[in-house]
């Protein structure tokens, strides 16, 4: 009766809206919602619209049960539909053979955290498509992450249940598959939905180079690095797991695009081409040409026949984009040196410098040094 009480009266009610049952008007005014449906003439549907009803469990137990009895859903299933109405829901299964009953506790704590960058790549992806992002740290990223629920875990094999609602968070995003008005929520399970389809549908009909060469032509990619190296790392070797991913669309927006009620499945020998994919996307990385603004973190010139330093130096520069610092290496000519001696003897002086930063490790190679500026000591905001 506990987990009834907790159900709200409009959320059965919408719930049942959604199955096709309707309100009664002339009984609003009695506090009470009767619904009816055309599907079952000689049936009624009655609950208090107040939650703290004497009769409001022994109510809602009725209705649930004939909810289960005129569906092909059981009485467990009603109560989590209409708990989970309001969300977006994926499920994670990993199943394997032999005995199921435990999971490695490393492989349990990181599939957790692969999750949660699943889902950040995801939301990441529809605010800044790209094939490789450098990081998922996205404030709104995060902020959609910190909405999402664990749920309880579910019978059959091992089935993680995170619940996305999907009003929680009003942002809009360049990527909107379920239309120009879907919620931000919306926006990422979708292009989620959409992404793991793409690649396990590529690896079945074996176009994974196709997929590739489409990704890195696009300016939009659905499918990130990232988004693929959470996926390979819900791969355990030692039990050598396959992973089921399955959706329920919230039913107070149903998808307006093509969808399938079967789960998108990656069997164990999809994991390899996974990582192969991953690889070949982070590489698609490319250079940034910009102005940076940064710090000078070490001097290593030398000494010129003009008895003037120039040459290599250590940059700590400030990526806006990305929210982060990253070292970089360039080469300067004397006067730039100069500048940058004067910064790195200052305590907190900032530099402004333009260039075409290389993706890779770190310290990057910042090339083609077209300005060096000292800024003042105050830190930039970015």
């Amino acid at each position: 009766m506990t987990e009834l009480m907790q159900l709200g009266p409009t959320d059965v009610r919408d719930f049942l809206k959604s199955q096709g049952w309707s309100v009664l008007d002339d009984a609003l005014k009695d506090r009470l919602y009767v619904m009816s449906n055309v599907h079952f003439p000689r049936r009624q549907l009655v609950f208090p619209m107040d939650q703290f009803a004497p009769d409001y469990a022994d109510s809602l137990k009725l209705v649930v049960e004939r909810a289960a009895e005129f569906s092909s859903n059981s009485y467990q299933q009603i109560v989590s539909k209409i708990q989970s109405i309001k969300d977006d829901v994926l499920r994670l299964r990993v199943a394997f053979d032999g005995d199921d009953s435990a999971l490695p506790l490393s492989f349990a704590s990181a599939f957790v955290q692969n999750t949660e960058k699943l889902l950040k790549a995801a939301a990441c992806t529809v605010l800044r498509p790209r094939t490789h992002h450098p990081r998922l740290t996205l404030s709104e990223a995060a902020q959609f992450v910190d909405q999402t629920r664990f749920g309880q875990t579910e019978l059959g094999s091992f089935v993680l249940h995170v619940a996305c609602p999907i009003n929680a968070l009003a942002l809009q995003g360049m990527l909107e598959f379920d239309g120009p008005e879907a919620p931000f929520v919306r926006s990422v399970t979708s292009n989620l939905y959409n992404a793991l389809s793409q690649l396990a549908g590529a690896i079945e009909a074996d176009t994974v180079d196709q997929l590739v060469d489409k990704l890195k032509a696009s300016e939009m990619p659905l499918i990130s690095s990232n988004l693929c190296e959470a996926i390979s790392s819900m791969h355990d070797e030692k039990i050598n797991n396959r992973l089921d991913l399955s959706f329920d669309w919230s039913l107070l927006r149903r998808p307006t695009f093509l969808i399938s009620n079967r789960a998108i499945s990656f069997q164990r020998d999809y994991f390899s081409r996974i990582e192969e994919i991953r690889q070949e996307l982070r590489s698609a990385e490319l250079d940034q040409v910009d102005t940076f603004i940064g710090t000078v973190e070490a001097l290593e010139g030398e000494m010129g026949g003009d008895g003037r330093r120039y040459g290599v130096v250590v940059l700590s520069l400030l990526l806006r984009e990305e929210g982060e610092s990253v070292r970089a290496r360039t080469s300067l000519s004397p006067d730039d040196y100069e500048k940058a001696q004067a910064a790195h003897m200052q305590h907190g002086a900032y530099v402004s410098v333009t260039g075409r930063l290389r993706p890779g490790r770190q310290p990057r190679q910042l090339k083609d040094v077209s300005s060096f500026q000292i800024l003042s000591r105050s830190r930039p905001v970015i």
